[in-house]
Formats: structure tokens, sequence, C-alpha cells
């Protein structure tokens, strides 16, 4: 039974693994698609959306068995309260890309109201938030997850201060006001990206330390 238990979460790690290597590549090209303004590779964002939604359903039923047919203590009670959460904020981070992918196709053709600038460096950081807090559950590293909190406050503040400039280009322009809210809401989808990131590490602490440090806590 032990040996059985043990295969079944050995394949929820591997299938969320391989999940959010699916969603980080979703997030490449939606950025990449924004940078270039290539509606063809928002597409591929696009119509890729439906694989991940439908591992993210396999995966939250494989959890589910396990609950009903294994009763699960301890530190595997732990991994899959986490891997719930996880496989959630994965899917929702492939939602976002989706959005860029969007705003991408919303916007082709049309020159940016300003020089992008700040938002390619906030979606660095929401990729290199995401990439390491897969990292962290690969290996199980509750230090690695604790770097990736740290840099929520950055995104945040990179968040307000796009938010800010192109309201104010906005303001001295007068025109391009779609495309202004437009780029805002992209964003908003980056830094909303960096809290589902961070919510991944915290879920990486809780599996590995039994603490939760969400809202300050632990």
């Amino acid at each position: 039974m032990k040996e059985k238990l043990s295969q079944m979460l050995e394949n929820i790690k591997k299938d969320l693994i391989f999940m959010a290597n699916e969603v980080e590549d979703a997030l490449y090209k939606s950025l990449k698609a924004l940078e270039k303004q290539d509606k063809k590779l928002a597409q591929e964002v696009i119509d890729h959306d439906q694989k991940i939604d439908l591992m993210e359903v396999r995966i939250e039923e494989q959890i589910l068995a396990i609950f009903a047919l294994q009763q699960p203590v301890a530190v595997d009670l732990r991994f899959l309260v986490g891997a719930l959460k996880m496989n959630n904020d994965l899917e929702r981070i492939g939602d976002h890309a989706v959005n860029i992918a969007r705003t991408t196709q919303a916007l082709a053709g049309e020159p940016y109201l300003k020089p992008l600038e700040d938002l390619p460096r906030l979606g660095k950081l929401a990729r290199n938030m995401l990439h390491d807090s897969v990292h962290a559950f690969i290996n199980q590293n509750p230090e690695i997850a604790r770097e990736v909190c740290v840099r929520d406050d950055e995104a945040d503040e990179l968040y307000r201060k796009i938010r800010d400039h192109i309201i104010q280009v906005l303001k001295e322009k007068g025109k391009k006001f779609e495309q202004g809210v437009e780029l805002i809401a992209v964003a908003r989808d980056l830094e909303r990206i960096a809290d589902l990131a961070t919510n991944l590490s915290e879920d990486v602490i809780f599996m590995k330390e039994a603490r939760i440090i969400r809202h300050g806590l632990g």
C-alpha cells in the first residue's frame, strides 16, 4: 500500500513539473509575441491553453482519488494539499499568459504609445519568479522558495511604476487611451503572475516545513 501511494505521489509531482514547463513556455511566448507584435505566436498561446486546462483537471482528479482511497497523513498529506493549490495556480498563470496574447492580437500593427521599457523588465521578473518557484518545488528547497517570496515586493513596485507612467503619458498625449488601458492590463497580468509564483513558493515551504507563511504568518 505504501509503495503504491509513493508511486502515485511521484506521478503527481512529474505531472505538475510538466504542466509548469508548459505554463512557463506559454508565458515566454506571450511576452515575445507582445514585444514583436506577433499575432501568430499569440494565437499559439491561446490555442495551447486548452491543453493546460486538461492537465489541471487530470492532476486534480489524481489528487482527489488519493484522498478518497489512500487516506494520506503527515508529509504525504501536506504534499497533496500543496499540490492541489499549485495545480490551480499554474492553470491561472496560463490564463494570464492568454490574456497577454489576446492583448497582443488587439494591438498588433499599432505602434505603441511609448517604448515598452519597464514592461519587459516586469515580464522577465515574473518569468524568473515562476521558474525559480518551480525549481524550488522540484528540489523541495524552501530557501529558493523564500527568495522568490522576497521578490514579490519588487514586482508590485514595478507594476505601480508602469501604471503611473502610462497614465502620465496618456494625460500628456491625449490619445491612444484604449492602448494605454490594454498595456496597464498586461502589467497587471504580470503582477498577478508574480503573486501566483509567490503562492507556489509558499506552498513549497508548507510542504517541507509545515509552516503557513501567507499574510505575514510564519
